[in-house]
C-alpha cells in the first residue's frame, strides 16, 4: 500500500520542546473554517508539494507556514511508520526536538491556536481510552485532556508512545537511540 498511486502524500511534524517540566508536545487546534477536520487537534503538517525533496522538508515547510517554527530551530531525531488515513493520505510523521526558542507566527487561515502538552500526559493510561471506529480494524486511541485528541493525530501519538517505551518517565526516554 505504500506505493498506492491513489494515496496522496503528506507529512506532519511531531515537535518535542524541552521545558523545566520535561518534554512538551506542540499541537495545533485547526480553525473552524478549514474544509476538513475543522476545530480538531493536529500536528503541524500537510500535503507534499512538488518542490519538497522529502517528508522532512514537507513537515518543516508546513510547520513554518502554520506556526512560524523554522527548520533551523529543529533537530530531526527520526520518523515513525507512515500512517494511512481514511481520507486517502499517506502521512509520514517526522519527529524533532525544538532546539531553540522560536517566535510563534500562526497562520490565521489554518491554525486557531498553538499549545503545548506534557509528553507525560500521553504516557498516562488514565488519560487514554480506546474506541472502535467504523471502517477501521481494531481499536483507535483517544486522549482525554483539556482537549480530545483522536483520529490520525491520536494514532500517531500512540505509535510515538509505544516507540518511546510505554510508561517510562519523560526524563528517561531515549529518543530513537
Amino acid at each position: 500500500m505504500a506505493n498506492n498511486p491513489k494515496l496522496r502524500h503528506a507529512a506532519v511534524l511531531i515537535a518535542l520542546e524541552p521545558s523545566s517540566q520535561g518534554l512538551q508536545l506542540l499541537l495545533t487546534e485547526r480553525t473552524n473554517d478549514m474544509p476538513t477536520h475543522a476545530g480538531e487537534i493536529a500536528f503541524p503538517g500537510g500535503k507534499v508539494d512538488d518542490g519538497d525533496s522529502n517528508a522532512w522538508h514537507t513537515a518543516t515547510r508546513e510547520s513554518w507556514e502554520e506556526i512560524g517554527l523554522p527548520a533551523s530551530h529543529l533537530q530531526h531525531v527520526g520518523e515513525l511508520a507512515p500512517f494511512h488515513t481514511i481520507s486517502r493520505f499517506r502521512v509520514s510523521p517526522q519527529v524533532a526536538i525544538v532546539a531553540r526558542p522560536f517566535v510563534e507566527n500562526l497562520s490565521n487561515r489554518e491554525v486557531a491556536r498553538l499549545f503545548r502538552a506534557p509528553l507525560t500526559d500521553f504516557l498516562d493510561a488514565d488519560k487514554r481510552s480506546y474506541i472502535r471506529v467504523p471502517r477501521r480494524h481494531g481499536m483507535q486511541p483517544v486522549y482525554f485532556m483539556p482537549h480530545h485528541v483522536w483520529g490520525a493525530t491520536a494514532a500517531m501519538l500512540e505509535q510515538l508512545v509505544r516507540h518511546l517505551g510505554y510508561g517510562k518517565a519523560a526524563t528517561q526516554l531515549n529518543l530513537f537511540g
